[in-house]
Protein backbone atom coordinates (compact mmCIF):
# COMPACT_ATOMS: atom_id res chain seq x y z
CA UNK A 1 0.00 0.00 0.00
CA UNK A 2 1.73 2.99 -1.03
CA UNK A 3 0.79 6.84 -1.15
CA UNK A 4 0.10 7.62 -4.39
CA UNK A 5 -2.74 9.25 -6.66
CA UNK A 6 -5.22 6.52 -7.62
CA UNK A 7 -6.95 6.66 -11.09
CA UNK A 8 -10.38 7.62 -11.17
CA UNK A 9 -11.55 4.00 -12.54
CA UNK A 10 -9.53 2.93 -8.96
CA UNK A 11 -11.54 5.49 -6.48
CA UNK A 12 -14.92 4.75 -8.39
CA UNK A 13 -14.92 0.95 -7.93
CA UNK A 14 -13.13 1.51 -4.48
CA UNK A 15 -16.10 3.75 -3.59
CA UNK A 16 -18.77 1.07 -4.96
CA UNK A 17 -16.87 -1.64 -3.16
CA UNK A 18 -16.69 0.29 0.13
CA UNK A 19 -20.54 0.76 0.61
CA UNK A 20 -21.09 -2.55 -0.67
CA UNK A 21 -19.05 -4.80 1.41
CA UNK A 22 -19.45 -2.83 4.15
CA UNK A 23 -23.38 -3.26 4.12
CA UNK A 24 -23.25 -6.61 3.02
CA UNK A 25 -21.14 -7.99 5.84
CA UNK A 26 -23.59 -5.58 8.29
CA UNK A 27 -26.76 -7.19 7.49
CA UNK A 28 -24.89 -10.31 6.52
CA UNK A 29 -23.45 -10.93 9.78
CA UNK A 30 -24.36 -14.19 10.77
CA UNK A 31 -22.66 -14.27 13.98
CA UNK A 32 -19.11 -13.53 12.24
CA UNK A 33 -18.92 -9.88 14.43
CA UNK A 34 -19.89 -10.03 18.02
CA UNK A 35 -22.52 -7.69 19.27
CA UNK A 36 -23.58 -7.06 15.54
CA UNK A 37 -26.84 -8.67 16.02
CA UNK A 38 -27.71 -6.33 19.28
CA UNK A 39 -26.60 -3.15 16.68
CA UNK A 40 -29.18 -4.66 13.90
CA UNK A 41 -32.56 -5.11 15.72
CA UNK A 42 -33.53 -1.81 16.63
CA UNK A 43 -33.59 -0.97 12.93
CA UNK A 44 -34.49 -4.31 11.80
CA UNK A 45 -38.40 -3.45 11.51
CA UNK A 46 -37.93 -0.55 9.40
CA UNK A 47 -35.07 -2.16 7.03
CA UNK A 48 -38.10 -4.67 6.44
CA UNK A 49 -40.54 -2.16 5.61
CA UNK A 50 -37.96 -0.64 3.44
CA UNK A 51 -37.30 -3.86 1.44
CA UNK A 52 -40.87 -4.51 1.30
CA UNK A 53 -42.09 -1.14 0.18
CA UNK A 54 -39.03 -1.50 -2.80
CA UNK A 55 -40.66 -5.22 -3.68
CA UNK A 56 -44.04 -4.06 -3.86
CA UNK A 57 -43.82 -1.14 -6.19
CA UNK A 58 -40.11 -1.68 -7.41
CA UNK A 59 -40.21 -4.87 -8.31
CA UNK A 60 -43.87 -5.46 -8.20
CA UNK A 61 -43.54 -8.48 -6.22
CA UNK A 62 -46.93 -9.72 -4.76
CA UNK A 63 -45.51 -12.77 -2.92
CA UNK A 64 -44.23 -12.78 1.17
CA UNK A 65 -41.40 -11.86 2.55
CA UNK A 66 -40.46 -13.84 5.60
CA UNK A 67 -38.00 -12.51 7.73
CA UNK A 68 -38.36 -15.55 10.11
CA UNK A 69 -35.24 -16.98 11.17
CA UNK A 70 -35.95 -20.38 8.96
CA UNK A 71 -32.58 -21.20 8.94
CA UNK A 72 -32.26 -20.51 5.00
CA UNK A 73 -29.33 -17.77 4.16
CA UNK A 74 -31.14 -17.79 0.35
CA UNK A 75 -34.54 -16.78 1.55
CA UNK A 76 -36.50 -13.90 -0.54
CA UNK A 77 -35.89 -11.79 1.95
CA UNK A 78 -31.96 -12.37 1.85
CA UNK A 79 -32.11 -12.10 -2.19
CA UNK A 80 -34.36 -8.54 -2.11
CA UNK A 81 -31.84 -7.34 1.05
CA UNK A 82 -28.85 -8.16 -1.54
CA UNK A 83 -30.37 -6.33 -4.45
CA UNK A 84 -31.11 -3.90 -2.38
CA UNK A 85 -27.37 -3.04 -1.44
CA UNK A 86 -26.19 -3.00 -5.13
CA UNK A 87 -28.81 -0.18 -5.54
CA UNK A 88 -27.92 1.61 -2.46
CA UNK A 89 -23.65 0.98 -3.14
CA UNK A 90 -24.06 2.18 -6.98
CA UNK A 91 -26.03 5.04 -5.96
CA UNK A 92 -24.04 6.11 -2.76
CA UNK A 93 -20.74 5.40 -5.16
CA UNK A 94 -21.81 8.36 -7.70
CA UNK A 95 -23.12 10.71 -4.58
CA UNK A 96 -19.42 10.18 -2.79
CA UNK A 97 -17.53 10.28 -6.21
CA UNK A 98 -18.72 14.08 -7.07
CA UNK A 99 -19.10 14.99 -3.07
CA UNK A 100 -15.15 13.79 -3.29
CA UNK A 101 -14.17 14.05 -6.06
CA UNK A 102 -10.33 15.98 -5.25
CA UNK A 103 -9.20 13.04 -2.92
CA UNK A 104 -6.08 11.45 -4.56
CA UNK A 105 -6.56 8.10 -2.70
CA UNK A 106 -7.94 5.82 -0.28
CA UNK A 107 -4.97 3.81 1.17
CA UNK A 108 -5.88 4.86 4.98
CA UNK A 109 -9.74 3.84 4.21
CA UNK A 110 -8.51 0.77 2.43
CA UNK A 111 -6.12 -0.51 5.15
CA UNK A 112 -9.33 -0.32 7.70
CA UNK A 113 -11.76 -1.96 4.75
CA UNK A 114 -9.74 -5.03 4.42
CA UNK A 115 -9.16 -5.36 8.41
CA UNK A 116 -12.95 -5.78 7.98
CA UNK A 117 -12.97 -8.12 5.60
CA UNK A 118 -10.95 -10.20 6.71
CA UNK A 119 -11.89 -10.10 10.60
CA UNK A 120 -15.23 -11.08 9.12
CA UNK A 121 -14.04 -14.00 6.40
CA UNK A 122 -11.35 -15.19 9.57
CA UNK A 123 -14.55 -15.45 12.56
CA UNK A 124 -16.60 -16.73 10.41
CA UNK A 125 -15.06 -19.51 9.10
CA UNK A 126 -13.76 -20.09 12.69
CA UNK A 127 -17.02 -20.30 13.80
CA UNK A 128 -18.04 -23.34 11.47
CA UNK A 129 -14.91 -24.70 11.69
CA UNK A 130 -14.72 -25.16 15.70
CA UNK A 131 -18.86 -26.42 15.49
CA UNK A 132 -17.33 -29.19 12.95
CA UNK A 133 -14.26 -30.32 14.90
CA UNK A 134 -17.01 -30.64 17.82
CA UNK A 135 -19.32 -32.74 15.11
CA UNK A 136 -22.34 -30.48 15.87
CA UNK A 137 -23.07 -29.33 12.57
CA UNK A 138 -23.51 -31.99 10.22
CA UNK A 139 -24.35 -35.27 12.81
CA UNK A 140 -23.48 -38.81 12.12
CA UNK A 141 -26.47 -40.91 11.21
CA UNK A 142 -28.87 -41.10 13.26
CA UNK A 143 -31.77 -43.64 12.86
CA UNK A 144 -34.49 -42.41 10.96
CA UNK A 145 -31.71 -42.08 8.31
CA UNK A 146 -30.12 -45.94 8.74
CA UNK A 147 -34.20 -46.63 8.01
CA UNK A 148 -34.09 -43.96 4.77
CA UNK A 149 -34.06 -45.21 1.09
CA UNK A 150 -31.54 -43.29 -0.61
CA UNK A 151 -34.66 -42.16 -2.89
CA UNK A 152 -36.29 -40.26 0.08
CA UNK A 153 -33.34 -38.10 0.71
CA UNK A 154 -33.10 -34.51 0.03
CA UNK A 155 -29.73 -33.33 -2.28
CA UNK A 156 -28.86 -31.23 1.52
CA UNK A 157 -29.84 -34.16 3.28
CA UNK A 158 -27.49 -36.70 1.21
CA UNK A 159 -24.63 -33.83 1.73
CA UNK A 160 -25.17 -33.81 5.33
CA UNK A 161 -25.39 -37.24 5.78
CA UNK A 162 -22.00 -37.54 3.89
CA UNK A 163 -20.25 -35.15 5.92
CA UNK A 164 -21.83 -36.20 9.49
CA UNK A 165 -20.86 -39.63 9.11
CA UNK A 166 -17.17 -39.37 9.30
CA UNK A 167 -15.70 -37.49 12.52
CA UNK A 168 -12.52 -37.27 11.49
CA UNK A 169 -13.38 -35.77 7.73
CA UNK A 170 -15.18 -33.32 10.19
CA UNK A 171 -11.61 -32.56 12.12
CA UNK A 172 -10.28 -32.08 8.72
CA UNK A 173 -12.45 -29.71 7.20
CA UNK A 174 -12.79 -28.07 11.01
CA UNK A 175 -8.98 -27.49 10.94
CA UNK A 176 -8.77 -26.13 7.35
CA UNK A 177 -11.56 -23.29 8.20
CA UNK A 178 -10.13 -22.64 11.36
CA UNK A 179 -6.85 -22.05 9.34
CA UNK A 180 -8.52 -18.88 8.55
CA UNK A 181 -7.11 -17.09 11.38
CA UNK A 182 -4.10 -16.46 9.92
CA UNK A 183 -5.67 -13.25 8.10
CA UNK A 184 -6.11 -12.22 11.60
CA UNK A 185 -2.38 -10.96 11.44
CA UNK A 186 -0.92 -8.96 9.11
CA UNK A 187 2.70 -11.08 7.59
CA UNK A 188 0.15 -13.99 6.72
CA UNK A 189 -2.97 -11.98 5.26
CA UNK A 190 -1.72 -13.39 1.86
CA UNK A 191 -1.44 -17.28 3.10
CA UNK A 192 -4.48 -16.69 4.71
CA UNK A 193 -6.61 -15.59 2.16
CA UNK A 194 -5.17 -18.45 -0.29
CA UNK A 195 -6.25 -20.49 2.26
CA UNK A 196 -9.69 -18.89 2.65
CA UNK A 197 -10.77 -19.13 -0.97
CA UNK A 198 -9.46 -22.61 -1.51
CA UNK A 199 -11.70 -23.60 1.64
CA UNK A 200 -14.66 -20.96 0.25
CA UNK A 201 -14.46 -22.72 -2.96
CA UNK A 202 -15.60 -25.81 -1.47
CA UNK A 203 -18.13 -24.78 0.59
CA UNK A 204 -19.59 -22.85 -2.27
CA UNK A 205 -19.66 -25.38 -4.19
CA UNK A 206 -21.44 -27.97 -1.87
CA UNK A 207 -24.17 -25.65 -1.16
CA UNK A 208 -24.76 -24.59 -4.96
CA UNK A 209 -24.84 -28.27 -6.16
CA UNK A 210 -26.25 -29.81 -3.09
CA UNK A 211 -28.77 -27.34 -2.81
CA UNK A 212 -28.30 -25.54 0.38
CA UNK A 213 -29.80 -22.32 1.19
CA UNK A 214 -25.84 -20.73 2.23
CA UNK A 215 -25.56 -19.94 -1.45
CA UNK A 216 -25.20 -16.38 -0.87
CA UNK A 217 -22.95 -15.74 2.46
CA UNK A 218 -20.36 -18.65 0.71
CA UNK A 219 -20.09 -17.02 -2.86
CA UNK A 220 -19.10 -13.82 -0.53
CA UNK A 221 -17.00 -15.58 1.69
CA UNK A 222 -15.08 -16.62 -1.79
CA UNK A 223 -15.39 -12.89 -3.81
CA UNK A 224 -13.57 -11.37 -0.10
CA UNK A 225 -11.04 -13.52 -0.35
CA UNK A 226 -10.10 -12.85 -3.77
CA UNK A 227 -10.59 -9.25 -3.02
CA UNK A 228 -8.22 -9.20 -0.25
CA UNK A 229 -5.60 -11.09 -2.98
CA UNK A 230 -6.59 -8.42 -5.62
CA UNK A 231 -2.90 -5.81 -4.61
CA UNK A 232 -1.01 -9.54 -4.50
CA UNK A 233 -2.45 -10.82 -8.27
CA UNK A 234 0.78 -9.82 -10.19
CA UNK A 235 3.07 -11.33 -7.00
CA UNK A 236 1.35 -14.42 -7.21
CA UNK A 237 1.07 -15.03 -10.75
CA UNK A 238 4.91 -14.44 -11.40
CA UNK A 239 5.44 -16.76 -8.80
CA UNK A 240 3.19 -19.55 -9.37
CA UNK A 241 2.88 -19.30 -13.00
CA UNK A 242 5.91 -17.91 -14.57
CA UNK A 243 8.03 -19.58 -11.95
CA UNK A 244 10.04 -16.16 -11.36
CA UNK A 245 11.20 -14.45 -8.29
CA UNK A 246 8.07 -12.52 -6.68
CA UNK A 247 7.62 -9.99 -3.32
CA UNK A 248 5.03 -9.65 -1.45
CA UNK A 249 4.46 -6.26 -0.37
CA UNK A 250 4.36 -5.77 3.56
CA UNK A 251 0.50 -4.91 4.77
CA UNK A 252 1.70 -2.18 7.02
CA UNK A 253 -0.70 -0.51 9.63
CA UNK A 254 -1.22 3.32 9.36
CA UNK A 255 1.13 5.10 12.08
CA UNK A 256 -1.04 7.94 14.09
CA UNK A 257 0.48 10.93 15.55
CA UNK A 258 -0.80 10.75 19.06
CA UNK A 259 -0.35 7.89 20.95
CA UNK A 260 -3.67 6.93 22.35
CA UNK A 261 -5.15 6.56 19.34
CA UNK A 262 -2.81 3.97 18.14
CA UNK A 263 -3.06 2.48 21.95
CA UNK A 264 -6.70 2.34 21.42
CA UNK A 265 -6.69 0.60 17.95
CA UNK A 266 -4.52 -2.35 20.36
CA UNK A 267 -7.25 -2.41 22.36
CA UNK A 268 -9.92 -2.53 20.41
CA UNK A 269 -8.43 -5.25 18.96
CA UNK A 270 -7.79 -7.52 21.57
CA UNK A 271 -11.55 -6.33 23.02
CA UNK A 272 -13.15 -7.82 19.96
CA UNK A 273 -10.99 -11.08 19.81
CA UNK A 274 -11.40 -11.80 23.25
CA UNK A 275 -15.56 -11.11 22.90
CA UNK A 276 -15.46 -13.34 19.58
CA UNK A 277 -13.34 -16.45 21.77
CA UNK A 278 -16.33 -16.06 24.64
CA UNK A 279 -18.58 -15.87 22.17
CA UNK A 280 -17.59 -19.00 20.40
CA UNK A 281 -17.49 -20.66 24.00
CA UNK A 282 -21.10 -19.40 24.80
CA UNK A 283 -22.23 -20.94 21.46
CA UNK A 284 -20.77 -24.46 21.77
CA UNK A 285 -21.95 -24.68 24.81
CA UNK A 286 -25.75 -23.37 23.52
CA UNK A 287 -25.24 -25.70 20.54
CA UNK A 288 -24.46 -28.66 22.56
CA UNK A 289 -27.51 -27.75 25.59
CA UNK A 290 -29.66 -27.50 22.71
CA UNK A 291 -28.52 -30.75 21.11
CA UNK A 292 -29.31 -32.58 24.62
CA UNK A 293 -32.63 -30.61 25.29
CA UNK A 294 -34.14 -31.50 21.81
CA UNK A 295 -32.69 -33.99 20.14
CA UNK A 296 -32.65 -36.14 23.29
CA UNK A 297 -33.08 -39.80 22.98
CA UNK A 298 -36.14 -41.69 23.11
CA UNK A 299 -36.20 -44.31 26.48
CA UNK A 300 -36.97 -47.04 24.09
CA UNK A 301 -34.09 -45.85 21.41
CA UNK A 302 -33.65 -48.24 18.99
CA UNK A 303 -34.92 -49.52 15.20
CA UNK A 304 -36.97 -52.56 15.91
CA UNK A 305 -38.81 -55.42 13.56
CA UNK A 306 -43.05 -55.68 14.79
CA UNK A 307 -44.17 -59.12 15.21
CA UNK A 308 -48.00 -59.08 16.12
CA UNK A 309 -49.80 -61.91 17.09
CA UNK A 310 -53.57 -62.26 17.91
CA UNK A 311 -55.78 -59.40 17.30
CA UNK A 312 -53.27 -57.01 19.55
CA UNK A 313 -55.08 -53.44 18.36
CA UNK A 314 -51.80 -52.59 16.31
CA UNK A 315 -51.97 -51.77 12.43
CA UNK A 316 -51.26 -54.84 10.25
CA UNK A 317 -49.41 -52.87 8.01
CA UNK A 318 -46.49 -51.69 10.33
CA UNK A 319 -43.62 -53.38 9.60
CA UNK A 320 -41.03 -51.74 11.72
CA UNK A 321 -40.61 -48.82 14.04
CA UNK A 322 -37.95 -46.07 15.31
CA UNK A 323 -37.54 -44.46 18.75
CA UNK A 324 -34.94 -42.17 18.07
CA UNK A 325 -35.62 -38.97 19.78
CA UNK A 326 -38.03 -38.08 22.78
CA UNK A 327 -41.60 -37.46 22.39
CA UNK A 328 -41.78 -38.53 18.54
CA UNK A 329 -41.01 -41.83 16.48
CA UNK A 330 -41.71 -42.97 13.25
CA UNK A 331 -43.04 -46.29 11.64
CA UNK A 332 -42.47 -47.67 8.45
CA UNK A 333 -45.27 -49.86 6.92
CA UNK A 334 -45.66 -52.73 4.18
CA UNK A 335 -44.58 -50.53 1.27
CA UNK A 336 -41.61 -48.80 3.56
CA UNK A 337 -43.39 -45.77 3.66
CA UNK A 338 -42.42 -43.50 6.59
CA UNK A 339 -45.13 -42.63 8.98
CA UNK A 340 -44.14 -39.75 11.89
CA UNK A 341 -46.28 -40.86 15.51
CA UNK A 342 -46.21 -39.02 18.76
CA UNK A 343 -45.94 -42.00 21.56
CA UNK A 344 -46.26 -41.56 25.20
CA UNK A 345 -43.99 -43.56 27.21
CA UNK A 346 -44.02 -43.91 30.89
CA UNK A 347 -40.56 -45.35 32.56
CA UNK A 348 -41.92 -45.27 35.75
CA UNK A 349 -45.26 -47.32 35.14
CA UNK A 350 -43.58 -49.28 32.08
CA UNK A 351 -46.51 -47.84 29.58
CA UNK A 352 -46.52 -47.26 26.27
CA UNK A 353 -49.11 -45.21 24.69
CA UNK A 354 -49.10 -46.16 20.70
CA UNK A 355 -52.30 -45.73 18.42
CA UNK A 356 -54.77 -44.78 20.81
CA UNK A 357 -54.01 -47.82 22.63
CA UNK A 358 -51.97 -48.18 26.12
CA UNK A 359 -49.62 -51.27 26.51
CA UNK A 360 -47.37 -52.58 29.33
CA UNK A 361 -43.84 -52.72 27.93
CA UNK A 362 -40.51 -54.74 29.66
CA UNK A 363 -37.51 -54.22 27.72
CA UNK A 364 -35.45 -57.98 27.29
CA UNK A 365 -32.12 -58.45 28.03
CA UNK A 366 -31.44 -59.10 24.10
CA UNK A 367 -32.71 -55.49 23.49
CA UNK A 368 -36.36 -56.30 22.37
CA UNK A 369 -39.49 -55.26 23.53
CA UNK A 370 -42.35 -56.76 24.40
CA UNK A 371 -45.77 -55.46 24.56
CA UNK A 372 -48.72 -56.89 26.35
CA UNK A 373 -52.46 -55.77 26.88
CA UNK A 374 -55.42 -57.53 28.14
CA UNK A 375 -58.08 -57.38 26.04
CA UNK A 376 -61.61 -59.77 26.73
CA UNK A 377 -59.82 -61.21 29.32
CA UNK A 378 -57.09 -62.30 27.24
CA UNK A 379 -53.81 -60.81 27.24
CA UNK A 380 -52.10 -59.59 23.27
CA UNK A 381 -48.60 -59.44 23.10
CA UNK A 382 -46.54 -57.76 20.51
CA UNK A 383 -42.67 -57.89 19.69
CA UNK A 384 -40.28 -55.23 18.85
CA UNK A 385 -37.18 -57.01 17.65
CA UNK A 386 -34.43 -54.96 18.27
CA UNK A 387 -32.02 -54.42 14.60
CA UNK A 388 -29.07 -52.76 16.14
CA UNK A 389 -27.12 -49.62 14.38
CA UNK A 390 -24.17 -51.37 14.44
CA UNK A 391 -25.49 -54.11 11.80
CA UNK A 392 -26.32 -51.67 9.17
CA UNK A 393 -23.11 -51.62 6.76
CA UNK A 394 -22.87 -48.34 6.12
CA UNK A 395 -21.97 -48.80 10.42
CA UNK A 396 -20.41 -51.54 10.50
CA UNK A 397 -17.49 -50.92 7.58
CA UNK A 398 -14.93 -49.24 8.98
CA UNK A 399 -11.24 -47.55 7.75
CA UNK A 400 -8.98 -50.29 6.38
CA UNK A 401 -5.03 -49.44 5.46
CA UNK A 402 -4.89 -52.53 3.45
CA UNK A 403 -7.92 -53.33 0.40
CA UNK A 404 -7.10 -56.16 -1.72
CA UNK A 405 -10.04 -55.14 -3.65
CA UNK A 406 -13.02 -51.84 -3.45
CA UNK A 407 -15.46 -52.52 -1.00
CA UNK A 408 -18.57 -50.44 -3.02
CA UNK A 409 -21.75 -51.76 -1.97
Amino acid sequence: MTNTNWTFSQKTSFRFASIFIITFIILFNNGAYPLFNYVIQPIEQEIYKCLTWFAKNIISYSGAIETQNTGSGDSTYAWFTLISILIVAIIGSIIWSILDRNRKNYDVFYYWLITFIRYYIAFMLINYGTIKLTHSQMLPPGLNRLMQPLGEFSPMGLAWTYFGYSYGYNIFVGIAEILAGLLLFRKTIVLGALVTAAVSINIMSTNYFFDVPVKITSTALLLLSIFILLPYIQSLYDFFIREKPAQIISYKRPKYDKKWKNKLILIVKISVLVIFGIQQINGLLNRHKFIEHYLKKSPLYGIYHIEKEGTAPLPNGWQSIIFEYEGNASVRDTYYKSITIAPTIDTVEKKLSLNNHTYNYEKLKNGDIRLTKTIDNRIEEIKFIRKKEQDFELMKRKFNWVQDYPYNR
